[in-house]
């Protein structure tokens, strides 16, 4: 049963769904405890100064901390309280040592406290939720008949819900722990059945979960049993317009659950969202806010847009045999193009966005990370959840439109501690943009080029002069900003009018537009009919 099959038996009431997800009223049902805390402080933390732990932190990367009783970061996986078997794990898959965001992000959360952790892409903090999270299962009773998950994930797009169930699998696997990835665009009739089997770990989009939870009555699932709740690039999710299902998930799991939440970007309303939804938490620093990874050698170069494909010839030409290449475009008719020109060129290559189905980005993305070809044209759809070994430049192709779209884009290369390049093109026309490429640049102390620097001038001297109007700043936590054409309106309308139908509008792209036509067309004749 694939997504359309299963849109077809809930509109035709052969599969009953529920018109939302309700808010449990905790206080009519007796939740068994469990334990949180499993870290005991090794000595040769414990008799650590203040100062000689603070002195820590700026060695590991500048960590910065807020809260009560922080523990102080290990230096080795050893010192974490983790199993023999995970232990096992992390050394054959070669890490012989926490990065900076794990060394601090373990002793917390294995201590059972709620943390916001911030850090730069490329950083490790999936492993900084997903270790915790094994220790945190394998403590509670095994999963029994009609029992939902005990750790629930909560990721924006369905790349960064692979990579993470991926990840959780790993270790997982060792332990006896099942993970499962939850999401639109893939078939849904295996995703129901894992459901019921059981698994203790789910990672999820908000709306395919919901729709999985309303579904049948809530047969299928529950979150009676979640414990251990994460949200990960929270403020990609709050950005994409998502706060209303997180907040109706949140309120169907228990309340003294232990979350955490971590995104390589904190803007200050999400922050302030954060604080009503987590308890007492830790707030964890690394690298700054939204800063690019110093590991990442950044050029920007000024390309008027017919310049641009013979400059990239020259740049595969010098960079190919090194490694995987990774091109961003804007739109889904620029990939396909690009992808086009440059196997007439002799350039085999790879293309990915949204107007591609589930089964074909999934096929892609794994002959992307296996070699089998080394360059990928991609959207931002990539930019999320993309985490690929030796991918050693990155070429924004089509300069990103806000800081941190950059930021995520560059930090698709110089990953976990290894080096990589950034070349980004910008047009003499496109001087909007030149500022955030301009504070991207300082923020992660790269050299700003002279021609940039003029053009952000320009901008910000006719901005001042209201000659022209400053766009976006990127993620906001208040819903994408669009323009107030009557294409954009019409899109907004559009999603509003699936989301009352009952239909979860996942995705970010111009690419949903089809599937979202086709569903609301569909449930519009189904609805007629009936009448």
């Amino acid at each position: 049963m694939d997504d359309a099959e299963w849109a077809r038996l809930v509109t035709s009431g052969k599969l009953s769904k529920g018109e939302k997800l309700v808010a449990v009223d905790h206080s009519t049902i007796n939740y068994p405890p469990f334990r949180k805390n499993f870290y005991i402080e090794v000595a040769e933390l414990t008799k650590l100064s203040d100062v000689e732990r603070a002195e820590l932190r700026k060695e590991m990367d500048g960590i910065k901390v807020r809260g009560k009783s922080i523990p102080a970061p290990i230096r080795a996986w050893t010192q974490a309280g983790m199993s023999s078997r995970l232990l096992d794990v992390l050394k054959k898959r070669g890490f012989d040592r926490p990065l900076p965001i794990q060394a601090q992000a373990l002793p917390i959360i294995m201590s059972g406290r709620d943390c916001i952790g911030i850090a730069k892409t490329g950083s490790g903090k999936t492993m900084a939720f997903v270790l915790p999270m094994m220790r945190h299962i394998k403590d509670q009773p095994p999963l029994q008949q009609g029992d939902g998950p005990v750790a629930l994930v909560i990721a924006p797009t369905r790349e960064l819900v692979a990579q993470i169930a991926k990840e959780a699998k790993a270790f997982g696997k060792p332990l006896g722990l099942n993970a499962l990835a939850v999401f639109g665009g893939s078939g849904v009739a295996n995703q129901i059945s894992e459901l019921k089997r059981g698994v203790e770990i789910v990672a999820c989009t908000p709306g395919r979960m919901i729709d999985l939870l309303v579904t049948s009555n809530g047969k299928i699932t529950n979150l009676r049993r979640v414990t251990y709740l994460v949200l990960d690039e929270a403020d990609r999710m709050f950005d994409m317009g998502f706060e209303p299902q997180i907040t109706r998930i949140v309120q169907n799991i228990r309340p003294d659950r232990q979350t955490v939440m971590f995104s390589a970007t904190f803007p200050r309303q999400v922050e302030v969202l954060a604080r009503k939804i987590l308890n007492d938490p830790v707030e964890i620093q690394v690298g700054g806010r939204s800063v690019v990874n110093e590991n990442i050698t950044q050029f920007v170069e000024i390309r008027p847009e017919k310049e641009r494909f013979h400059r990239l010839l020259e740049i595969l030409g010098e960079w190919y045999e090194r490694g995987k290449l990774l091109i961003f475009v804007d739109k889904q008719e620029s990939c396909d193009n690009l992808f086009r020109d440059l196997l007439r060129y002799g350039y085999p290559c790879l293309s990915l966005h949204g107007g591609k189905d589930q089964s074909d980005r999934e096929s892609t993305i794994a002959d992307f990370k296996g070699a089998v070809c080394n360059i990928l044209v991609a959207t931002s759809i990539a930019a999320r959840g993309l985490d690929v070994k030796d991918l050693v430049l990155v070429v924004n192709y089509d300069v990103p439109n806000h800081h941190e779209d950059y930021v995520h884009r560059v930090g698709r290369t110089g990953r976990a501690g290894a080096k990589g390049t950034a070349i980004t093109f910008i047009g003499p026309d496109e001087e909007r943009y030149a500022p955030d490429l301009v504070k991207a640049l300082r923020e992660s102390g790269a050299a700003v080029p002279q021609d940039l620097q003029a053009l952000a001038d320009s901008f910000h001297t006719k901005h001042k002069a209201g000659l022209v109007k400053a766009h976006g700043s990127g993620y906001g936590g208040s819903g994408f900003k669009f323009d107030t054409n009557e294409e954009e309106r019409f899109r907004v309308d559009k999603k509003a009018k699936a989301k009352a139908m009952g239909l979860e509008v996942e995705g970010e792209e111009d690419a949903e537009e089809a599937a979202l036509d086709a569903a609301v067309a569909a449930l519009e004749a189904v609805r007629w009919d009936l009448h």
